[in-house]
């Protein structure tokens, strides 16, 4: 117990610091744990068991030695993982060179459409420029058509440049002004159209008005021809015209009655129950001699008369 609160602690005369054997760190623990996620989607090759990218491990990390351990001097590292259901090891090393990770052994990848795309894009880029080495039209040809899709490119980009500088000096008010204006121009447009319905209904009812008054005629009479349909008309209009002026004045609030138009005569048939007219027997003539003969007999038939002399 005296130990535990000593400041200092005691050294022997023959303490040689220099023969206490000291290691390097790295001799100490090469492969230390570091907790990571899976970077790829893989499958146990030992139970078939699949693990998804992004599921937590806890690994052992390790450089890769030897001339395989570095590219353009990046170092490369070893993880080492084991598996959810058969603890099988697998282990998966970084790849600089395509910025990703290679699998080693133990799992295989899991298939992945965008790597063969990347693949091809690849393939591509050097069937290019081997083909600009041989042929120098083709190169020519390829150096005009990246000028011409960096213009496209630098068209676009100032044209979204000066939209975006145009929406940047509106302000809410002006947009506001600018709806109300469009608004009040859209209902003057409706009116307009609506005030050109009202005028053709209104022509409609006038055509429809304007048609000719419509006359029967029963069976037996005549359709009259139109040189006395005109003498007809000419005889109405100077009528009508001398009991406009005979008409006594009426009130304004008194009601009118609407004016008919032209005269049409349509024939129509009579009915066929109505009887012919019968004309009326004639009366008997009486002369006056018959008045003073019936005169005479009544008064010779009365009481208390004389007889004639």
């Amino acid at each position: 117990m005296g130990e535990r609160k000593v400041l200092n602690k005691y050294f022997p005369p023959d303490f040689d610091p220099a023969k206490i054997p000291r290691t390097r760190k790295s001799d100490l623990n090469p492969n230390f744990v570091v907790r990571m996620m899976l970077p790829m989607s893989v499958r146990c090759q030992t139970c078939g068991e699949y693990m998804y990218k992004g599921k937590k491990f806890n690994s052992r990390k390790e450089d890769v030695q030897g001339p395989e351990g570095e590219y353009l001097g990046i170092k490369i590292f070893r993880f080492y993982f084991k598996c959810v259901t058969c603890s099988a090891e697998f282990t998966i090393k970084t790849d600089p060179k395509n910025m990703d990770y290679a699998v080693e052994g133990g799992v295989s990848r899991n298939y992945e459409p965008y790597k063969d795309v990347e693949a091809q894009k690849k393939q591509q880029l050097e069937a290019r420029e081997q083909s600009e080495k041989e042929d120098p039209m083709a190169k020519l040809e390829n150096k005009t058509k990246d000028s011409k899709m960096e213009m496209d490119i630098l068209d676009a980009l100032d044209e979204i440049k000066t939209q975006n500088s145009r929406n940047a000096r509106l302000d809410v008010e002006t947009i506001i002004e600018a709806r109300r204006q469009q608004a009040e121009k859209e209902a003057a447009q409706a009116a307009a159209k609506a005030a050109a319905l009202g005028d053709e209904e209104e022509l409609e009812v006038q055509r429809a008005f304007a048609a000719g008054r419509v006359k029967r005629l029963r069976d037996g009479e005549e359709e009259p021809s139109a040189s006395s349909a005109s003498a007809s008309a000419s005889t109405s209009t100077s009528a009508s015209a001398a009991k406009a002026v005979n008409a006594p004045i009426v009130s304004k609030g008194a009601s009118k009655r609407p004016k008919l138009p032209a005269a049409v005569i349509v024939k129509a048939k009579a009915p066929a129950s109505a009887a012919a007219p019968v004309a009326p027997a004639p009366a008997p003539a009486v002369g006056l001699g018959g008045l003073l003969g019936d005169y005479d007999s009544s008064g010779s038939s009365s009481p208390g008369g004389c007889e004639a002399k």
